[in-house]
């Protein structure tokens, strides 16, 4: 009978086994393998931060309402403090819970983000409410747990409010004035060679002059207390806005000027359509800069001469040595300050989308 003879194919070939050639070089190892491991211990250990912090709010609660009271000079009802732990704790478990579901969604990079802080909090709550209201180690006056301040917010809110306005509406008052003044100032002088000559030596002389030295001479000049307050808080936030200003016009490309000369644009035009435009981000940089002085200028007015506001509520209340109504003004005001940072980002982030990533709040 003939031999049936089968073909050789290229499946046969294809398993048998090849020896690497050893050349003396160690193989490099896969890419994926190395990054596997970092980033199964970086999940594991946001899974356990993530499954901490809800444990963390529950023993706090917990200590607020199983351990006794300690002895001290000033108690207040818990209630509050547990109404809001209970919401805190129920909002964070069902956070927790959505982002376990739901890897990939805005809650579980948002809780990812602020966990560290919510684990450091929870912590910081444990620390507070033990050592001051549970065990009695940090006593009043000078200490006070968060119940004490949530009673004495409750009990002076609405003179918080009005405080609260009274600074905002002054604050606002100055900080525009001086910013617009600031604006012209900066625009004359850096598109005027013959104004910057005149107005930058007084620039120079004037502007470094902390603007609550010039409270009394504010006080002597003007008619009221208020408009000195105002003048010294419009003075915190025109040096900086003329400075940035007269530095963003003057630094505006010569040829973008010219460009427009040639195609017949009057002065006018240059300033509206090129330099200011062009100057823009150095403006906002000189906003910023005004913010900080002019609430710090608040700040000085509200103590010595204004009659309501954030600053003379703290001064107040620290001379009948109520230091929880002193910490409430003070986390107040600090809550005002950021909000105002916080909302001159968001301008700055509408009107330079291209730099939205170069300066972030």
């Amino acid at each position: 009978m003939p031999t049936e003879v089968r073909p050789t194919t290229a499946s046969t070939t294809s398993t048998t086994s090849v020896k690497p050639i050893d050349d003396g070089h160690q193989q490099p190892h896969s890419s994926t393998s190395g990054r596997s491991a970092p980033d199964d211990h970086r999940s594991s250990t946001g899974s356990l931060a993530s499954t901490t912090a809800p444990f963390l709010w529950l023993a706090y609660l917990v200590i607020v309402v199983a351990l006794p009271e300690a002895d001290l000079l000033r108690k207040e009802s818990t209630t509050p403090v547990t109404v809001l732990a209970g919401t805190w704790l129920i909002t964070l478990i069902a956070w927790t819970l959505t982002a376990r579901v739901r890897p990939a969604s805005s809650a579980a990079t948002s809780l990812t983000h602020f966990l560290p802080w919510i684990n450091a909090a929870g912590a910081w709550f444990i620390v507070w409410q033990l050592t001051t209201s549970k065990l009695g180690l940090l006593t009043p006056p000078y200490f006070a747990a968060p119940e004490v301040l949530i009673a004495s917010f409750l009990s002076d809110w609405r003179l918080l409010l009005s405080c609260l306005g009274a600074s905002a509406v002054l604050f606002i008052i100055g900080y525009t004035a001086g910013s617009v003044l600031g604006f012209f100032t900066g625009l004359l002088m850096g598109w005027s060679r013959r104004a910057d000559y005149w107005l930058h030596p007084l620039l120079q002389t004037i502007g470094p002059v902390p603007a609550a030295s010039l409270l009394p001479l504010a006080l002597l000049l003007l008619p009221t207390t208020y408009a000195s307050a105002a003048f010294i808080v419009g003075f915190g936030a025109w040096f900086p806005m003329a400075t940035m200003t007269r530095a963003g016009v003057r630094s505006v490309r010569r040829d973008y000027i010219d460009m427009a000369r040639t195609l017949g644009a009057d002065e006018l035009f240059l300033i509206r359509r090129v330099a200011v435009p062009s100057a823009l981000p150095d403006m906002l940089t000189g906003l910023f800069t005004g913010l900080g002085t002019s609430l710090a200028a608040l700040m000085t007015a509200e103590l010595t001469g204004v009659d309501k506001g954030l600053a003379w509520y703290i001064n107040w209340v620290k001379g009948w040595a109520d230091y929880p109504r002193m910490y409430v003004g003070l986390i107040i005001l600090v809550t005002f300050c950021r909000t105002l940072m916080v909302l001159l980002f968001k301008i700055r982030s509408s009107l330079l989308a291209w730099q939205q990533n170069l300066v972030r709040w």
